[in-house]
């Protein structure tokens, strides 16, 4: 009874860096009070009011688990899951293109009855896995191994970011960043990265000339580009045709009807103060769609005011710093691949996140990334705690690895006092 009571007692005690769980206690608390506030649209006309926050109490309950259980995991595990996640991704994702084809529409999401899984989202995750397993084999001196390295990175991700780009293009993007990213801090050639971004800056001036140049229903009628390339255009014409100045009545005539979204977004940051409405207080909850998700950092602002704000960024870049921390701490050749799945994941989440809040204020185009462990939808917390999960055990590992070191000098210490006294 003993040996099971200690087992269960330090089953029970969660391990890992202590800040990062209080920044995710505070962002899932202010999840819980917001997607709550937000999500009034849905109520109307329903004959509870309850059912929303319980759908997203549930999902958020799945994201504490898989925190809990990701963060007693090892490296095999981890190896495992990531494999797991990038077959059961890309399966996901073909089925989605095929029932696309089918419907002659994207598809982001896979009704399961009782959870609609959005095989994207586990994606990011999965290729962010897969290459810091990669990274952590190269042989940075050797022309062959970063040759197949550079080779097999950019054929996973180009893999993965052509099932994505056809349903959700930012969620694409955000993949080959944190990519990028992950193989410059991994020692890849400054050579193949120099062609690399050359190339994609080419590309996407390309595309934005193209998106200024040629008129929309000459998109819309060419049946060899997605469906979506009109959205996309249109909202990057959006983000970079903003010179023209309007008064508030000409703005709410022309423009408003053809963009509620950051319309209502901006009336939300634009009536809140230094601590806002407080929680429940938000008005344009019932205007602004997708209130409890995209925009939730917008209600947030409204609710929680320019205090609440701050408070929500400061514990994401606290989280990047930690996520430093894990990575400067990860110092031998056994912890490389934790290094680079630290800092991929860390990446991730951070870019992630700053990319929901730059659409909420108008500083970027609609994107449609959730607010990782705020915004509602069940694939985007599962994957969130995912995450967050395998950060607290690599973090776990680190300090398990560091008191063993220590342990080991104090004998080696102890012994030689000894043979000294002798």
């Amino acid at each position: 009874m003993g040996k099971i009571g200690s087992l269960l007692d330090k089953l029970s005690r969660p391990k890992g860096d202590r800040l990062i769980w209080l920044i995710v206690f505070v962002l899932l608390s202010v999840s819980i009070i917001e997607v709550f506030s937000a999500s009034s649209r849905q109520t109307f006309g329903k004959a509870s009011y309850l059912n929303p926050i319980m759908a997203h109490m549930v999902h958020v309950s799945f994201g504490v688990v898989a925190i809990y259980l990701c963060h007693i995991m090892k490296r095999f595990g981890y190896r495992a899951l990531s494999m797991l996640l990038i077959l059961g991704s890309l399966a996901g994702l073909a089925f989605l293109c095929v029932k696309g084809m089918h419907s002659d529409k994207a598809e982001r999401w896979i009704d399961l009855g009782f959870f609609q899984l959005q095989p994207s989202e586990f994606a990011k995750l999965a290729v962010v896995l897969i290459v810091s397993q990669m990274l952590s084999k190269l042989e940075r001196a050797d022309r062959l191994s970063q040759i197949r390295t550079f080779g097999k990175i950019m054929a996973l991700t180009a893999v993965v970011c052509l099932m994505i780009v056809m349903e959700n293009l930012s969620t694409a993007i955000l993949i080959f960043f944190v990519v990028v990213a992950l193989m410059i801090f991994g020692g890849i050639y400054w050579k193949y990265m120099t062609y690399l971004t050359v190339s994609l800056a080419a590309f996407c001036l390309l595309a934005i000339f193209l998106f200024k140049s040629v008129p929309p229903q000459t998109i819309r009628d060419c049946r060899l580009l997605p469906a979506r390339t009109v959205t996309w255009q249109a909202r990057v014409l959006d983000f970079f045709d903003q010179d023209e100045q309007y008064s508030a009545a000409e703005y709410a005539r022309k423009v408003a009807p053809d963009k509620t979204q950051e319309t209502h977004a901006r009336i939300a940051v634009a009536t809140s103060a230094i601590f806002g409405k407080l929680p429940g207080n938000s008005d344009q909850r019932d205007y602004l769609q997708e209130a409890n998700s995209d925009f939730i950092f917008a209600i947030i602002i409204e609710e929680m005011g320019m205090a609440g704000a701050l408070v929500i960024m400061a514990a994401y870049v606290l989280l990047f710093l930690r996520v430093g921390r894990i990575v400067v701490r990860c110092k031998n050749r056994g912890q490389l691949t934790d290094a680079y799945m630290a800092a991929g994941i860390g990446l991730l989440l951070v870019t992630q996140a700053f990319l929901n809040m730059s659409v909420a204020v108008g500083l970027g185009p609609v994107t449609g990334q959730p607010l990782p462990l705020v915004s509602k939808g069940g694939s985007s917390m599962l994957m969130s705690g995912i995450a967050v999960g395998i950060l607290l055990g690599i973090s776990s590992s680190v300090e398990d690895e560091e008191q063993h070191v220590q342990s080991v000098q104090e004998d080696l210490d102890g012994n030689e006092t000894e043979t000294i006294d002798c």
